[in-house]
């Protein structure tokens, strides 16, 4: 009852106000904020924004902690602006990356979905500790690698870095770097409040505030939403059932400048998911009442200073997540059991910024961070993983000089880790504690050809920690599952080598670069180990890796015209990442997929569109990705190639959003996804919807 009274509240408040697009303040004031070209992907703004922003240089935080000149950075940054998140009118971050971002994505129904940069993915386990690509949110660890638990309606931007990020984020910042930034609330008290509904009995109901106060020393930014959905429809008409599920979300942020040198910002986010249905594969018989719930809460607080007569800035932020995962399995037979992981993620960022000499500006660093991951069954039984505690203390710098057309980048990191296995009740465990430490480092250059035409190259490693379940101790769970760690594991590690073109000139902006990374010391697990004298044991080691390279591209044109006094502006843009390497190093691995591909990488990775505008009434967004051939991993049991790797073709998905604003502060919008209404999977068993269709309204004034 209480989930549908929120929806109906939620629907009902239609009087917040319309988000502003004031720019963010001095950078000098809120050392760490993004403060960037207002939309920096082609077609963000309005016709007559166009002359305001084309000489406002682009800065981007993510990439070195410090807000920097995209064009200063030698390695690329992709950035989804908050006018490209309304009007995408995704519901989670899985929804919108799959828009923008050209990289393969590992989506199944349930709200379960991974995504990958480079050939390396996040892990949707609950926990980020065996991920290969860090999910961020204000710079913070997110404490999951699922981007479908992350609602974006109170987002200012997506970041998004590509290659090594272990300098200055540590362990799991392989593939790249995804950085949620939240809205400060800023400009003139607004809000919104909308309802829409949809194919699958979808409902939604949203609103928001956002403002700020005191010439904006006091900002305040609050969203609200709820949502259920029934079981979809795939392509080919039929339903997937048991694919419907409720969620609710809510965020609250607060900025205050009691000094124009000295800032605060705290964050509170909450997520429920709960009736999650998590059906079988297509090849598998239905699932017709197995589900999920799913809980999140993440919470932060900022300081930001400066003494700017010296040049001199500084950051302390602490912040805080509980995420959870209960999975539940109402069998009639044997009756109802589940299965929980909780993982709690705490940690403190501080960094202290200085100029050295008149061309450069030195980062220097302090992190910590804890992480309990708790697993548990009711009744009493054997959960998948025992308990475990990590402690990560990292020291780092990075120096950053300008000289006449050069920039010049270099960092290295330190990382000190505590892992501790510990006693788990339904699991016969031997408590362990490993410590070790680890040393990351990169170096990059950009060269100034023209004002519009840069030139970058840079070279980096990045790592994974052994998770402590790998490094530490052993467990057992009666005979079936034996596992002793092995304490001589190594992290996993890259080095990646970049070059590429950027350029930005009459309207037309993009880049094209290549990378080549060579990724060692994989870890695999079920190798054969004795225990006093009991050789049914399986352990950890370190394997061979793999090979990627790629040509990584993105070019959008702006243009707005005046015509018999009406505005028009056309924005087209693409972004493409094409593999030209994706080779297994790991000869035993290769034999058992009879394949020396890496799974789940496809050769092609395109995503793109056009926007069009008339008169700031009319919106039409048409765009689409396209998901290349790739290999995946058969795991039909009844299939004759079951456990090897088989070939999955590419897939084109096409989406059209049109927004009327009949009046200034109304909205109407109806959104098609899957146009085409193509049958397809980014999973091999798993089918996503069908074509479907959206429509609602929105208030704002």
């Amino acid at each position: 009852m209480k989930h549908a009274v929120c929806t109906w509240a939620l629907a009902g408040l239609t009087f917040l106000v319309l988000f502003t697009a004031t720019a963010e303040e001095s950078l000098s004031q809120t050392p760490r904020t993004a403060v960037s070209q207002a939309e920096m992907q082609p077609g963000s703004t309005s016709a007559t924004d166009d002359a305001n922003q084309t000489r406002l240089e682009e800065l981007v935080v993510t990439a070195t902690r410090l807000p920097i000149p995209a064009k200063d950075l030698p390695v690329p940054v992709q950035v989804i602006s908050r006018k490209q998140i309304a009007e995408s009118h995704a519901d989670d971050l899985s929804e919108l990356l799959t828009e923008f971002l050209p990289e393969h994505f590992q989506k199944y129904p349930g709200a379960l979905s991974s995504v990958s940069i480079r050939g390396f993915r996040t892990d949707t386990t609950g926990t980020d500790i065996k991920g290969h690509v860090l999910l961020l949110i204000d710079g913070h660890r997110a404490g999951t690698g699922n981007i479908a638990v992350i609602p974006v309606e109170n987002v200012e931007r997506i970041e998004i870095v590509r290659g090594p990020g272990s300098v200055v984020y540590g362990s799991a910042a392989m593939g790249g770097v995804v950085n949620v930034i939240t809205r400060k609330g800023k400009g003139e008290p607004t809000g919104n409040g909308a309802f829409e509904f949809g194919s699958a009995e979808y409902v939604k109901g949203r609103a928001g505030f956002s403002g700020g106060f005191f010439d904006n020393r006091l900002g305040v930014s609050v969203t609200g939403r709820t949502i259920s959905r029934g079981d979809y429809d795939r392509g080919n008409g039929n339903t997937v059932v048991n694919t419907g599920y409720n969620d609710q979300a809510y965020s609250a942020s607060l900025f205050a400048a009691p000094h124009p040198d000295h800032t605060l910002f705290a964050v509170g986010n909450y997520f429920e998911a709960w009736d999650v249905g998590t059906p079988n594969p297509d090849y598998s018989s239905p699932n017709r009442i197995d589900n999920k719930d799913i809980e999140r809460g993440y919470g932060s607080v900022d300081y930001d200073g400066a003494l700017p007569d010296w040049g001199m800035n500084w950051h302390l932020s602490y912040y805080n997540v509980f995420d959870s995962n209960r999975w539940n399995y109402p069998a009639l037979t044997y009756g109802y059991s589940s299965a929980t992981t909780e993982t709690r993620t705490q940690g403190v960022r501080s960094q202290f910024s200085l100029p050295t000499f008149s061309a450069g500006r030195l980062l220097l660093g302090f992190d910590w961070d804890g992480i309990d991951v708790n697993s548990f069954t009711k009744p009493a039984g054997s959960p998948w993983s025992p308990d475990s505690r990590y402690d990560n203390y990292a020291f780092f710098a990075e120096e950053k000089i300008n000289w006449n057309k050069f920039t010049f980048l270099a960092g290295v990191r330190y990382d000190i880790f505590q892992e501790d296995l510990l006693p788990t009740e339904g699991l016969q465990v031997n408590p362990t504690s490993e410590q070790f430490g680890h040393v990351s480092w990169r170096t990059g250059l950009t060269y100034a050809f023209l004002d519009w035409l840069t030139a970058r190259g840079a070279v980096g490693t990045a790592f994974r920690i052994p998770a402590a379940d790998e490094l530490a101790g052993r467990y057992q769970a009666g005979t079936w599952m034996k596992i002793v760690g092995n304490p001589d594991l190594e992290p996993e590690s890259t080095i990646t080598y970049e070059a590429g073109l950027d350029f930005d000139y009459a309207g037309w902006k993009g880049g094209i670069g290549f990378f080549y990374t060579d990724y060692t010391d994989r870890i695999s697990g079920g190798f054969p180990a004795c225990v006093d004298g009991d050789c049914t044991w399986t352990t950890y080691k370190n394997v061979e890796g793999a090979v990627f390279s790629a040509i990584e591209g993105n070019v959008g044109y702006k243009h707005s015209l005046a015509f018999h006094g009406h505005e028009l502006s056309v924005r087209p843009f693409l972004n493409f990442v094409y593999y030209t390497q994706r080779k297994l190093e790991d000869a035993a691995y290769a034999k058992l997929l009879k394949s020396d591909s890496v799974p789940y990488v496809p050769l092609w990775d395109v995503t793109g569109g056009i926007e069009v505008n008339i008169n700031r009434k009319v919106n039409f967004i048409f765009s689409g990705f396209y998901t290349g051939a790739e290999k995946q991993q058969d795991f039909d049991w009844t299939s004759p190639t079951y456990g090897t790797a088989v070939d999955k073709g590419g897939f084109v998905v096409l989406a059209a959003r049109l927004a009327f604003r009949p009046v200034k502060h109304f909205e109407l919008f109806l959104v098609t996804e899957n146009l085409t209404d193509r049958d397809y999977c980014f999973v091999d068993g798993y089918p996503m919807p069908g074509r479907t269709i959206r429509g609602g309204m929105e208030a704002r004034f």
